[in-house]
């Protein structure tokens, strides 16, 4: 038995109305479908709503593992047969982990949906998690991290050294929060996490009331219906996830970090930008107006005209409850403080409302039309529903991107700029090189050069204390 609710429309003003048929099954599994007639195959996700962010030091990487470990054995199938189910009808599918969520999908011709839903029902829900294949996915997960070198690099980050520029920018952002966690899991934590562990955690948030199965694709509702019956209809909500903490951080003035680390060549790696806010908040269709016009203005003001860096982008990032607006680019270190100074003038001239209304219309143009291109594909609308389903409730309207982008104006990008482009917000991060490719191979070669050296003087030495002998024994 099902739960219906009224069909919602999310669709692009050029195009006739799609229905987005959402429902829940009695056991609190939400079905989000999507039916596209045109299309000839389909996807289909299952969604837990878990991930990194959900963990504990003591834990840290357990989503990840856990999604390895579905994969290793089913109720009814082995290892080999969960991997070759799909492949052998032709189709894709993966799991991936995030730090709010964890996902599973299969990808396959329309005339195969069931297959692929039995196959979802069967890891998700019915995993065995065999004891003799724990050790085998954490050295998997190991090779994935790069190595057991957590010590080493713990070291040089107590140091100030790194190479992940994002996680110490959230560190600053988002201080005593779980969203600093790394997905794929601390060296220790992985080594702690045991089988107990794993079926722990697995009862904790692997539950229907817990989940979402996302449908896309030539499909219809009165055939998809039974099949989600059949599969997940009998399944029981066990367990109570927890809720994560709220990422709050206190405005106490102008962010700013620096690592440093190896890279290519001599480039630093230079962000700026401010704390914004999380998913579904209204402004954030402003601030990915903004960002599309500061890529392009910038980059054609600083990179084309003045030739100041490699690269430079921006964008606005969030999570459930905060996010970060950023600019990024690429460029010497000599030009840092003159790329900072333009982006802030920028900012500056957006917050007194000098914003250009045919670059404003150029960018909502070039937002909408590079939406409606997505559209052709089944997996980047199950990605948009992913997103919205894990902030609206089965009720609520799911937006509309081409009337929401529209409706940006000038003095919208004026309020966010005003609200948010604040000085107790704002953070710079810098990625330095710490030794780059180019001088690494210098002292490598100048290594080789003295070694060489060293080993011919070596040869020389013994030729002539042999030639010495060869004298005093003529004599």
């Amino acid at each position: 038995m099902v739960t219906a609710f009224a069909p919602t429309v999310l669709a692009a003003k050029s195009n006739p109305p799609i229905p987005l048929n959402r429902y829940q099954l009695e056991n609190g599994l939400r079905v989000w479908h999507q039916y596209r007639p045109d299309s000839k195959s389909a996807i289909v996700y299952l969604v837990i709503q878990t991930g990194s962010r959900n963990e504990t030091a003591f834990n840290n990487g357990i989503s990840h593992y856990v999604e390895h470990m579905v994969f290793t054995g089913t109720e009814r199938w082995t290892e080999e047969q969960v991997k070759d189910t799909i492949a052998n009808i032709g189709g894709s599918w993966n799991g991936w982990t995030n730090k709010e969520q964890t996902g599973y999908y299969a990808q396959v011709a329309d005339l195969d949906v069931e297959i692929a839903l039995d196959w979802l029902s069967q890891i998700v829900f019915h995993p065995t998690f065999p004891a003799n294949k724990v050790e085998k996915e954490r050295h998997v997960v190991f090779q994935e991290k790069g190595g057991q070198y957590g010590w080493f690099i713990n070291q040089l980050e107590a140091w100030g050294y790194g190479y992940d520029l994002w996680r110490e920018v959230e560190k600053a952002l988002f201080p005593n929060s779980t969203l600093t966690m790394t997905v794929i899991g601390e060296e220790d934590s992985l080594k702690r996490i045991d089988r107990n562990m794993l079926l722990d955690y697995y009862k904790q948030y692997y539950n229907t009331k817990n989940a979402t199965l996302i449908v896309v694709g030539n499909v219809e509702a009165s055939k998809l219906q039974p099949m989600v019956a059949r599969y997940f209809g009998d399944l029981r909500s066990q367990g109570k996830p927890t809720d994560i903490v709220t990422a709050s951080a206190a405005d106490r003035g102008a962010y700013r970090v620096k690592v440093a680390g190896p890279m290519l060549n001599d480039q630093i790696r230079l962000v700026t930008g401010t704390r914004t806010v999380g998913d579904g908040h209204s402004d954030r269709w402003s601030l990915d107006v903004l960002a599309k016009m500061m890529s392009r203005d910038l980059s054609e003001e600083i990179r084309t005209k003045r030739g100041l860096v490699y690269s430079l982008s921006a964008f606005n990032s969030s999570y459930r409850d905060v996010g970060y607006f950023a600019v990024t680019t690429r460029s010497e270190e000599k030009h840092r403080d003159t790329i900072l100074q333009l982006v802030d003038s920028y900012i500056e001239n957006v917050r007194q409302g000098k914003i250009d209304a045919k670059r404003l219309a150029e960018a909502k143009t070039s937002l909408i039309r590079s939406w409606s291109i997505s559209r052709e594909s089944n997996g980047a609308i199950a990605d948009s529903l992913m997103y919205w389903s894990a902030i609206l409730s089965d009720t609520e309207p799911v937006p509309d991107y081409v009337t929401e982008i529209e409706k940006v104006s000038a003095q919208d990008l004026v309020r966010v700029v005003q609200t948010y482009f604040v000085p107790q917000r704002r953070f710079v991060g810098i990625h330095q090189p710490a030794i780059t490719l180019i001088f690494g191979l210098q002292v490598a070669g100048a290594i080789v050069v003295i070694l060489g050296g060293w080993i011919v003087y070596r040869v020389w030495r013994r030729k002539r204390k042999k030639k010495a002998v060869n004298v005093i024994t003529d004599l």
